[in-house]
């Protein structure tokens, strides 16, 4: 059953996954006390992966046009183990909302407004996010373009503006990483921004071209992941070992412009932008919280079910972490444990089935 009666093109689509992608760059500091100078290289070995993640996505849609991930399961695992691998997909979605609401939270709490309680955030983030779904992902979608190019054309500047900042010496030495170092790092980059393009697989039946899903899906991705890696080499570049110290290195690296006394300190400006693409990146992600469990539960509209749901994952939020450093620890050493098994595991072991059965649409 159709849930979602608003369709996009498959530019929107692109445009999507790159503001997914864009709102996944402050997830490098997770790593970068470990991966140091070489957290590029984790993220240049990572886009590989995610290269064979995204295909195997596509795969499965090529098999289920117009099924998402939720009436898949059904197809492919039956009825009763379907709908527990479902259940699996739905806590994960929605705790990566909640997540990101106590990480944006956290982050304008600690660095930009001290005074303010973290729950004022939330609050505010979640009732555009509550408006903003309701009116469908037809009205998504039309966001994205504006806040994905906005997001570029400043990263384009600041990294002119830091030209004079570079210190090609900060990259050295290259390839210092142990084994256990380099494959920490692999699995958090993996699983934590590339993995959770996963989220697509419940929006790829309300594409319209469906011919073009896989061309402008991965050009979403080329774009997003290039972006990734161009912030976390000019992050390094521009502060060094000092960015491993810095929880925030993007606003840091702000915090270095000066041109002639007269642009300064832009962290301002960098902290709207990333207010932009977390904002994205949690109102997609809850989108695909609600139409994935109106889904299971055989309703007509996700639309109800938006309020309630938001309202639980703010005080999930609120008290999911005691600190942002227990956040910060949890995201590099316990979340990417276990968050490879519906990113990874499930949908390479739906298509698996899928082919040993030949089951299609």
């Amino acid at each position: 059953m159709k849930i979602e009666k608003g369709m996009i093109s498959s530019s929107e689509l692109m445009f999507l996954i790159i503001a997914l992608l864009q709102g996944s760059t402050l997830t490098a500091t997770f790593i970068s006390g470990v991966t140091k100078q070489d957290t590029w290289v984790v993220v240049v070995v990572s886009i590989f992966i995610l290269c064979f993640l995204l295909q195997v996505y596509l795969n499965l849609v090529q098999r289920f046009p117009e099924k998402n991930i939720i009436e898949i399961n059904d197809i492919t695992y039956g009825k009763y183990l379907g709908k527990f691998i479902s259940i699996i997909y739905i806590y994960h979605f929605w705790f990566i909302v909640a997540a990101n609401l106590r990480f944006i939270a956290d982050f304008f709490s600690t660095f930009l407004m001290q005074e303010t309680d973290i729950i004022v955030f939330i609050v505010a983030i979640s009732i555009a996010c509550i408006y903003v779904i309701r009116k469908g992902l037809e009205v998504l979608a039309r966001m994205a373009p504006f806040f994905t190019v906005f997001t570029i054309v400043i990263a384009i500047i600041i990294i002119i503006m830091l030209f004079e900042q570079y210190d090609i010496k900060n990259m050295l030495p290259m390839f210092q990483l142990n084994s256990i170092q380099f494959l920490h790092g692999v699995n958090v980059i993996t699983v934590i921004p590339f993995g959770e393009l996963l989220i697509f697989l419940m929006i790829f039946p309300s594409v319209r071209d469906k011919e073009n899903i896989k061309k402008y899906s991965f050009k979403g991705m080329f774009i997003g992941v290039a972006f990734f890696l161009l912030i976390v080499v000019r992050n390094t570049l521009a502060l060094g070992i000092v960015g491993e110290l810095e929880i925030q290195s993007s606003l840091q690296v702000a915090k270095l412009i000066d041109i002639a006394d007269i642009i300064s300190r832009l962290e301002s400006l960098i902290a709207v932008v990333l207010l932009f693409n977390v904002f994205m990146k949690i109102a997609i992600f809850c989108y695909g919280t609600v139409l994935s469990l109106a889904q299971i539960l055989k309703l007509r509209t996700y639309k109800h079910m938006v309020s309630p749901i938001v309202i639980i994952s703010i005080i999930f939020s609120i008290t999911m972490y005691e600190s942002p450093v227990n956040q910060s620890y949890t995201a590099a050493n316990i979340y990417p444990v276990y968050a490879w098994i519906p990113e990874i595991l499930f949908p390479i072991t739906s298509l698996i089935i899928a082919k040993l059965r030949n089951l299609k649409q």
